[in-house]
């Protein structure tokens, strides 16, 4: 895919054509394939050692009440690749061990789009989220969606599942501000949303949008037609994390209703990113729900009157298998 840097006032973006199969989310909110970079894949034998010690960090330091509410991840299923999530039983359950042991309440899937309600695939995709909700503490699963047609794709999985297989959120990834012709695209995005509320009202489905920037106009416009909105907080640590960006609350605070927003954050370190090293060596030394704790807590120190239309529902992180190079220090490339 095309990557081009941009520059536009003080922030950086960067560009692509959109997000895919396997496809990793960076500071701009574009996406990179997974699968072109040997370093955005760890080895068996280091996903099998990190996972011990990110398990082991998730248990011992779970704060009871601290992830009350959405605590949500996004997980890539890399089909048809070598450390491929369905299908592979100790895959899974390592999978299904840190989602409990992290606490976490929401998943969001990618590489559903297009998917045959009767294929393999699918009946893979509904035993894990079954064992999700029943035995790990999920009450949502959302898929990542950026065209149109794939609410479609989602009521033709859901019908006649029962509802520990379902898919309950319709989550927008559809990048308009990387995109050339901006206004066009954020139209397309606003169709894109309207479409899946008018789906999701008729078949008791959740809508949301992951958005990276925004402006004013845009920001009301969004609010106004999506349950919730995920915004990203793309930082290398928990300082002054909240203030990254916080004219988006602020604008989507203008809205005709209360709006509903989550945090994201994201768990990329120096070797498993293909833009700036995110929180990935900060979580070598602290728990993953402090990036929300601490963000809640920023959060709750400005005394705005714009906060009164805002509604915090939670957080969520970026990306599943990032995590699992958490906890080998050097050979994720954290040095202190």
């Amino acid at each position: 895919m095309l990557r081009q840097l941009m520059i536009l006032g003080s922030f950086i973006f960067l560009a692509s054509c959109g997000g895919g199969s396997g496809a990793i989310k960076n500071n701009g909110g574009s996406y990179i394939p997974a699968s072109t970079s040997s370093t955005a894949q760890s080895s068996a034998t280091v996903s099998s050692l990190s996972s011990a010690a990110v398990s082991s960090v998730a248990s011992s330091s779970a704060i009871s009440g601290e992830a009350a509410g959405l605590y949500g991840l996004y997980v890539s299923l890399h089909m048809g690749r070598s450390d491929q999530l369905l299908g592979n039983a100790q895959r899974e359950e390592q999978f299904l061990k840190f989602v409990r042991d992290g606490g976490f309440t929401y998943l969001i899937f990618y590489e559903l789009e297009g998917m045959n309600p009767v294929s393999v695939k699918a009946q893979q995709f509904a035993s894990l989220v079954s064992r999700a909700k029943l035995t790990a503490g999920i009450t949502e699963v959302g898929a990542a969606l950026g065209d149109v047609g794939e609410a479609d794709t989602v009521v033709a999985y859901n019908n006649g599942r029962s509802a520990s297989e379902r898919i309950d959120v319709l989550n927008v990834e559809y990048e308009f501000w990387n995109k050339p012709d901006r206004k066009t695209e954020f139209a397309t995005t606003i169709s894109m949303l309207e479409r899946f509320k008018t789906v999701a009202m008729a078949n008791q489905l959740t809508t949301e949008i992951y958005i990276g920037w925004i402006d004013a106009t845009e920001a009301v416009s969004l609010a106004n037609v999506t349950d919730r909105i995920l915004v990203h907080y793309y930082r290398p640590n928990d300082i002054n994390i909240v203030n990254f960006g916080i004219e988006r609350l602020e604008w989507m605070a203008a809205a005709s209703r209360k709006v509903k927003v989550a945090p994201i954050f994201s768990s990329e370190g120096p070797k498993n990113t293909y833009d700036a090293p995110f929180m990935g060596c900060w979580l070598e030394k602290n728990p993953h729900q402090q990036a929300y704790k601490s963000w809640k807590a920023q959060y709750d120190a400005i005394d705005k009157p714009w906060k009164e239309n805002i509604e915090v529902v939670g957080s969520t992180w970026f990306v599943y298998d990032k995590f699992l190079d958490v906890g080998i220090g050097a050979g994720n490339g954290c040095t202190n």
